[in-house]
């Protein structure tokens, strides 16, 4: 991972001085087209990635902990309170940093009955128009019911087998992560022209001041109350934070994320499992500190007057969409800026989000990315020493014992498989890869729901029937 890390920061600089050198070469403009290929590709397929992944982790846990519910609750629990600490620790930065003032008595403050209803207009559409959050209530719902009902064991096991499957997929492309990082560095100084050159800057100094002062703390604290050594912290650092800001996305940083938490912060496998891809859905809390500053930024730049009155207002529903927000490049910016401009009632909301968007990509998301990856590993560390080490419990999941299947009904496992998994990327598919976005060109309402239904039904077929489901309990202390 050490050597991982090197590749990673040299591509990561030579993307950067090709992108400075030859900003509008046709071959580099086709290599950096190259590097979104594969992250593109990554949010086309999220759906599914994080539906099966997560869904396989809480049936793991449930599988091989006696007290799963509380192991679970203490990691979300962690992601929440960290994501409202991280936003009353921005909101102290803000004024220091840009010079908002406090109040503005010549701009109206939204009354707080205007204020709820805005931010219950805002999330009553989510569920219905954010498919990435219907694969995450879908995976929590599955993931629960596989791993405590035993009439769904054989689900269960599917879903384990096919997680393991995807993750060591991710983990034999390894290699090209470093390539893809130096393609996609060349976007960051070729992107951006002389307007708005002065303010994006300032911003990304801004996040960077507040995010690497915010990830020294989490190191520190990880020190001081885990048993992990600093030769460990700083590997995984290393590692994850570079490939968090090569990438710009959490989706994209988590196979290393995962084989660094586990190899180099030295966590247990299932600890690192659900810490990091649980984190990877819920810990958005450097990109919603990124979120405050952008929209400082924007308001600026479109001379909309706000104060720290405003931004106060904004914490409470920045900090729920945190939870929810895709971990695609970007995608905080484009899930939030559109709640954002609502709820501070801007003239020309079309012209604020689109203004939001342009400021937050570059540097920003990558810092964003590289804080909020890193502090995954920190979480389950916590976990890990603080948690798991006076429990006896936990235990490490057996091979079950399996009845195959006749090749008839696998046969059609996996082909409802492939059904279910065309319905359930189908609509994110818009957002993705250009090449695949033919996947959209009819969709129903509630065809993700259905497609996760048809792919659980072709993976229990395809995985074969489980007979006995045992816990080999592991004594080993991490």
């Amino acid at each position: 991972m050490q050597s991982q890390a090197v590749k990673v920061v040299a591509y990561l600089a030579a993307g950067l001085i090709l992108g400075f050198l030859l900003p509008q070469n046709a071959v580099v403009r086709v290599i950096a087209d190259s590097g979104t290929w594969f992250p593109r590709t990554v949010v086309t397929l999220a759906t599914a990635i994080i539906f099966i992944l997560m869904a396989a982790t809480l049936a793991k846990t449930l599988l091989s902990h006696a007290r799963a519910a509380r192991f679970l609750g203490v990691i979300v629990s962690l992601y929440v309170v960290m994501g409202a600490i991280s936003l009353l620790y921005v909101s102290v930065w803000i004024p220091l940093l840009t010079g908002l003032p406090l109040t503005r008595p010549d701009v109206p403050v939204p009354g707080v009955l205007s204020w709820l209803h805005g931010i219950v207009a805002a999330l009553a559409t989510t569920l219905t128009n954010q498919p990435l959050l219907q694969s995450l209530v879908l995976a929590t719902v599955v993931g629960a019911l596989a791993g405590s009902i035993r009439a769904l064991r054989s689900t269960a096991f599917a879903l384990i087998r096919t997680g393991d499957w995807i993750l060591k997929v991710f983990a034999r492309l390894l290699w090209y992560y470093p390539i893809m990082i130096g393609c996609l560095a060349i976007n960051v100084p070729s992107r951006f022209g002389l307007y708005g050159l002065g303010v994006y800057g300032r911003t990304s100094l801004d996040l960077a001041i507040v995010s690497i002062v915010w990830s020294c703390v989490m190191l520190l604290l990880t020190r001081m109350l885990t048993k992990r050594t600093w030769p460990q912290l700083w590997t995984y650092f290393a590692t994850v934070w570079v490939t968090g800001f090569g990438t710009g996305g959490s989706y994209d940083t988590l196979p290393v994320n995962l084989l660094s938490a586990e190899r180099d912060l030295g966590l247990r496998p299932q600890v690192a499992r659900a810490s990091i891809v649980l984190g990877t859905v819920l810990n958005k809390s450097v990109a919603t500190m990124a979120v405050l500053l952008v929209t400082v930024a924007t308001c600026a730049l479109l001379n909309v007057r706000i104060s720290m009155t405003e931004i106060a207002i904004l914490i409470p529903p920045v900090m729920i969409l945190g939870l929810e927000s895709p971990g695609i490049p970007g995608g905080a910016g484009m899930f939030m800026s559109p709640v954002v401009a609502s709820l501070l009632a801007v003239p020309d909301p079309t012209r604020f989000v689109t203004t939001f968007l342009t400021f937050y990509t570059g540097f920003i998301p990558m810092l964003a990315t590289a804080g909020n990856t890193t502090n995954d590993g920190f979480v389950g560390a916590f976990v890990n020493d603080c948690f798991l080490e006076r429990d006896g419990d936990v235990g490490v999941l057996a091979a079950p014992s399996l009845t195959r299947r006749r090749t008839a009904v696998r046969a059609a496992g996996w082909i409802l498989t492939a059904a279910g998994l065309w319905m359930l990327v189908s609509e994110q598919a818009r957002i993705g890869l250009p090449a695949l976005r033919w996947l959209s060109a009819s969709t129903f309402a509630g065809e993700a729901v259905a497609g996760a239904a048809v792919m659980l039904v072709g993976l229990t077929l395809s995985a074969g029937r489980v007979d006995s489901l045992s816990t080999a309990v592991s004594l080993r202390r991490s």
